[in-house]
C-alpha cells in the first residue's frame, strides 16, 4: 500500500520507485531489477520481506494451529452451553404453503391442460384408424399438423445432425420432429384403452419390429405424459384386497340363490312322487350348496380379519359384512326343507302310479264304449301297424333319457326337469297310441 497524493492510496504489489501495480510479487521483483538496478538496498529489504511472508505461509507453526483449534473448541463449547443452560425462544415464522400450493396448482393445471388436449388428439388418431400405411399417414396428418422442418438441422433431443441415413420424423401428438433413435411407439391397443377405459384390454404383447410398423410415433415427452395418464387410471381401477374378496363372496351369494330355489323344487317334485329328479340327484344339489355357504363363511371372515383402527368406520363395515353372510348362511342355506326317506318317496309313487293306472282303466273303458256304440260294419284290417321297435316315439323317449343322464351329471338340473317334461309328454302320446291301436 502506498500514498501517491494526499487524496488517492493505492494498493497492491506496488513498485517503490515509480508506483506501478506489478499484480504479484515475482513481476514486482522483476521490474525492480530491470528498471531500477541501482537502488540494491531497497531491492534487497524488498527480497527479505517477501521471504518472511513466504515462510509464515508455507511453514506455519503446529503451535499456532493448535492454539487456533483450542480457542474454536472453546468458543463452540461456550456457545452450546449458552444454549443449553437458557431456553430458546421461538422467533417470528412464516408459512410457505400458500405459496406452494399456488405454484404447485398452477404446474398441475398446466400438465392437465397439456394432457388433455395430447388426449383429445389421441382419440381421434385412434378413431377410425385406416389400416393403409399412405392413407393412415394422410389421417395422422390431417389431425396433428406436422413441423415444417426444412430448417431443422438437428434433432431437438440428442442434437445430432440429420442426413440420408438419420432421417426426419414427426410426433404424432405434438407434430415436433425428431429422429427415429428418439422415438417411441405406443401400442395402438394400450392409446384405445387410455381414451376409453370401458373398452376391452388386450393383453398381447407385441415385438419391437412390430410395433414400429402399427404403433403411434411419439416424442418422449408426449409419451411421458400419456403414460402418466395411463398409471393413474390403472390405480383408480385397481381393487383392493377387501373390494376383490367382497366381489367374489357376492358372485357365490348370487350362485347360491338360484341353487337354493332348485333344491326346494326338487324337493318339492319328490314329495310330490314325480319322477324328474332322483334323492342322488337332491343330496348332489344340497352338496353343492354346502360348498357355496363355505366359500362364502370362508370369505367374510377374511374380510373381518383384515387390519383396521378400532372404531373406526372402516372396521364397522368389515363386521357388518361379516355379520351380514352369517345371517345370510343361516337362514338361507342352513335351514333347507329336510329330504324325505326312501321309503316315503316309494310309497308316494305308489299312490301316484295307482292313480295314474286308474286313470288310464277309465279312459280306456270311454274309448271301448264310443267304438261300440259306432255304425256296425266289418272293419278293413290296418297295414299301419308298426313295430314296436321301431315306432319313433320310443327313439326319441331314448334319445332325451341319454339327454337326462348327461345333464345329471353335470348338475343342469333345469335342463332335467325340461328333458323329463318332454319325457312325460312322449310317454303319453305313445299310451294313447297304443289305446287307439288296440280299440
Amino acid at each position: 500500500m502506498a500514498a501517491a497524493n494526499d487524496d488517492e492510496i493505492l494498493e497492491g504489489f506496488l513498485c517503490p520507485i515509480c508506483k506501478a501495480d506489478l499484480k504479484s510479487a515475482s513481476q514486482l521483483t522483476s521490474h525492480f531489477e530491470s528498471l531500477h538496478s541501482e537502488e540494491q538496498d531497497v531491492l534487497k529489504s524488498l527480497k527479505d520481506i517477501f521471504g518472511k511472508a513466504k515462510k509464515i505461509i508455507l511453514n506455519n507453526d503446529d503451535n499456532d494451529l493448535k492454539e487456533t483449534f483450542d480457542r474454536a473448541l472453546k468458543l463452540n463449547y461456550q456457545e452450546q452451553a449458552y444454549y443449553h443452560s437458557q431456553e430458546q425462544v421461538v422467533g417470528v415464522s412464516r408459512s410457505s404453503t400458500d405459496y406452494f400450493k399456488a405454484v404447485r396448482s398452477a404446474r398441475l393445471e398446466r400438465y392437465a391442460t397439456e394432457t388433455n388436449k395430447l388426449l383429445i388428439r389421441l382419440d381421434k388418431l385412434v378413431c377410425n384408424m385406416p389400416t393403409d400405411q399412405n392413407m393412415r399417414k394422410q389421417h395422422e396428418q390431417e389431425v396433428v399438423p406436422w413441423l415444417d422442418g426444412s430448417s431443422v438441422k438437428l434433432c431437438p433431443n440428442c442434437a445430432k445432425a440429420f442426413n440420408i441415413t438419420r432421417r426426419k420424423h414427426h410426433c404424432r401428438l405434438c407434430g415436433s420432429i425428431l429422429c427415429h433413435d428418439c422415438s417411441v411407439f405406443l401400442d395402438l391397443n394400450i392409446a384405445r384403452a387410455i381414451v376409453d377405459p370401458s373398452a376391452p384390454k388386450s393383453t398381447e404383447q407385441q415385438d419391437p419390429e412390430t410395433l414400429e410398423k402399427t404403433g403411434l410415433r411419439l416424442c418422449e415427452h408426449c409419451y411421458n405424459l400419456v403414460e402418466l395418464r395411463k398409471q393413474v387410471q390403472d390405480s383408480r381401477n385397481a381393487k383392493t384386497v377387501l373390494v376383490t374378496a367382497y366381489e367374489q363372496m357376492r358372485s357365490l351369494m348370487e350362485q347360491a340363490r338360484p341353487a337354493v330355489a332348485m333344491y326346494e323344487k326338487m324337493c318339492q317334485s319328490l314329495f310330490d312322487g314325480e319322477t324328474t329328479y332322483n334323492l342322488t340327484d337332491v343330496n348332489a344339489m344340497r352338496g353343492r350348496i354346502g360348498k357355496l355357504a363355505e366359500g362364502i363363511d370362508l370369505l367374510s371372515k377374511q374380510i373381518a380379519a383384515h387390519p383396521a383402527d378400532p372404531g373406526t368406520r372402516q372396521a364397522r363395515l368389515q363386521n357388518a359384512i361379516r355379520q351380514a353372510a352369517a345371517h345370510y348362511i343361516k337362514e338361507d342355506l342352513l335351514s333347507l326343507r329336510k329330504l324325505p326317506t326312501e321309503a316315503q318317496i316309494e310309497e308316494v309313487r305308489r299312490q301316484r302310479y295307482e292313480r295314474a293306472e286308474r286313470q288310464i282303466q277309465a279312459e280306456r273303458q270311454r274309448m271301448e264304449r264310443e267304438a261300440a256304440t259306432q255304425a256296425a260294419g266289418p272293419s278293413a284290417p290296418s297295414d299301419n301297424h308298426q313295430d314296436d321297435d321301431d315306432d319313433p316315439l320310443l327313439e326319441q323317449m331314448n334319445i332325451i333319457r341319454g339327454y337326462i343322464k348327461e345333464a345329471r351329471k353335470e348338475l343342469r338340473f333345469e335342463e332335467v326337469a325340461i328333458l323329463e317334461a318332454n319325457l312325460k309328454e312322449l310317454k303319453k302320446e305313445y299310451q294313447f297310441q297304443k289305446l287307439s291301436s288296440k280299440s
